[in-house]
């Protein structure tokens, strides 16, 4: 985007210079969107390592939608919590171990169309069951459930958070009306080995550091440090 705004960060190991794009709060800018879907792809990735699976599970994705409605907030808060309701039901612990969820937005302003999709560890869950069960705690018969290879997890879910499903002039409202859900969850014994994870992105390019400062605080310090030494 020619408009968005950058800054200047220096590695403070070999003063190696990047230049790091300024955090605009809309959640589909293209320019944002990329370092966050680095640190979620590299979670979820860690995550798919370390989750094995037992005899009689594979990876499914999940896909849940609930009526349209007027309210994006409204609606975003309702369907997150009838997926909690789902996942405190005794099928839903019988079947699924764990797995993560990420929302989409779609529809335009007093017609929107929000989804949850999932991907989980689970035994097979007969359609017929996961269906009456989201109708009972959502009344919507909206589910997609297939299975797909444990490779394909962090791929068939990230592309859903860079994802823009609305028009490009009503992204501001559509990323207002979302800055308090989290677009990208854990659960179950996901959400456990999660908590062991301890990011690690991508170091300085030319030494492998991870020490980055502002330039303008890393030259403030050097101005410190310079008259430390004129100093009598």
């Amino acid at each position: 985007m020619d408009d968005h705004q950058f800054t200047t960060v220096i590695c403070g190991h070999c003063g190696h210079q990047l230049t790091v794009p300024v955090y605009c709060g809309n959640r589909f800018c293209p320019v944002c969107s990329a370092p966050r879907l680095s640190r979620v792809r590299r979670r979820l990735n860690w995550i798919i390592q370390r989750a094995e699976l037992p005899q009689g599970y594979g990876i499914k994705f999940l896909t849940l939608t609930v009526s349209n409605q007027p309210d994006l907030a409204n609606m975003l808060k309702f369907l997150t919590s009838v997926f909690r309701k789902l996942r405190q039901r005794a099928f839903w612990k019988q079947y699924v171990r764990g797995g993560a969820f990420v929302l989409e937005v779609t529809g335009r302003p007093g017609n929107w169309h929000a989804h949850i999709h999932a991907v989980i560890e689970a035994r097979f869950i007969p359609y017929d069951l996961i269906l009456s069960k989201w109708k009972s705690v959502s009344g919507s018969q909206g589910v997609y459930i297939t299975r797909i290879p444990k490779r394909n997890v962090v791929g068939y879910l990230t592309k859903y958070l860079t994802k823009s499903s609305v028009p490009p002039e009503i992204t501001d409202e559509v990323s207002f009306h979302i800055s308090g859900f989290r677009l990208f969850q854990p659960f179950g014994c996901w959400y456990s080995i999660s908590l062991e994870y301890r990011d690690s992105p991508p170091g300085c390019p030319k030494c492998g550091s991870h020490s980055f400062y502002p330039i303008d605080i890393l030259y403030r310090k050097l101005d410190r440090c310079a008259c430390e030494v004129r100093a009598p």
